[in-house]
């Protein structure tokens, strides 16, 4: 894209506007257009495998850090 201002002047490579230099629009991906429901699932997640009783012994060592 070319622009003459006055007297066949002409600026080359110059970007105007908040543009990227490759021209495509920033894409932000899935995790940071939804940080609070990724939050919510990997709760829910450890919530379910923390169900189990094999993990009986491991919450109680991380329970007697906090005492």
């Amino acid at each position: 894209m070319k622009i003459k201002i006055g007297n066949n002047n002409k600026i080359k490579d110059s970007v105007i506007g908040n543009q990227n230099i490759q021209g495509e629009p920033n894409k932000k991906s899935f995790t940071e257009r939804h940080p609070v429901l990724i939050s919510i699932i990997i709760t829910f997640i450890f919530g379910f495998l923390f169900l189990f009783s094999f993990w009986d012994t491991i919450v109680e060592f991380i329970e007697n850090l906090f005492k």
